[in-house]
């Protein structure tokens, strides 16, 4: 009964939401300033037929996963680094203050600069999606549970079932927040970079060329695209750590000795 009251209160709500969308059109009466719902997913269906549409996402999901794993594999690594050793971390703490400091915009116009307008958007990618995860790592590591250590001392385990059977086992849910974090992060600025880019394929691109056209249904249409897909890849990767969680050994430390 709560599940179903649950997806009946968030159908509602986009009902609603949807109503509000269409009056303020009605009231605006100007469809540059705000299509229609109508309009616009008439202008979604009609992207839909046409194959270049399966082109754009295709190249920008390419950037998006690509930057996003390779975001991933390089936190994690610099991050096990950084809280298994503090000079480390106080070495690579100037960076990540950086990257948090700067605004995106000028990632994305450096990298124009630095790289071709194809690898601009997956570069930035990788660089706004690295913090929020390597801290995670670092987190991890460092609420690790002393005892166990102390423990594995005793026991004179070795290194290697050290850190697969105690830190990962403390890393892996500050991982999962991290990227949690992450892949909503990687589309916003993925297709941002495109916009400023402007590759020859990539959801930002056409983004641009709406905006060019003064087709505002369409921008509204490409941006449903660009929630959609997130929405998808976020519930994606739930169901793969919610699954992973559910395999998970109860007791990780009759593993470790």
């Amino acid at each position: 009964m709560r599940l179903m009251k649950k997806r009946f209160l968030k159908a509602a709500a986009i009902i609603l939401w949807l109503l509000v969308w269409q009056i303020l059109s009605v009231i605006i009466g100007k469809e540059l300033l705000l299509p229609s719902p109508y309009i616009t997913f008439a202008t979604l269906i009609r992207l839909l037929s046409q194959p270049a549409f399966y082109n754009q996402i295709l190249y920008s999901l390419l950037r998006i996963v690509a930057g996003f794993l390779t975001a991933v594999i390089s936190a994690f690594l610099l991050g096990v680094i950084a809280g298994l050793n503090k000079n480390v971390e106080i070495l690579l703490s100037p960076f990540i203050t950086v990257i948090r400091s700067t605004p995106v915009m000028s990632f994305i116009i450096l990298a124009i600069i630095w790289f071709s307008y194809n690898l601009a958007p997956l570069a930035v990618n990788i660089i706004m999606c690295f913090p929020p995860i390597y801290d995670n790592v670092v987190k991890g590591i460092r609420s690790t549970d002393n005892k166990l250590l102390d423990m594995a001392k005793v026991y004179r385990v070795q290194p290697v079932k050290v850190f697969t059977g105690i830190y990962l086992a403390s890393v892996k849910p500050f991982l999962m927040a991290g990227m949690n974090t992450a892949i909503g992060l990687s589309f916003r600025v993925a297709v941002a970079a495109e916009v400023l880019a402007n590759p020859r394929y990539g959801i930002g691109t056409k983004l641009l060329q709406a905006k060019y056209n003064l087709d505002t249904a369409e921008v509204f249409a490409w941006t449903f695209v660009i929630l959609l897909l997130s929405f998808l890849f976020e519930q994606l990767f739930k169901k793969i750590t919610e699954g992973g969680r559910r395999n998970a050994p109860a007791e990780k430390s009759d593993k470790i000795i």
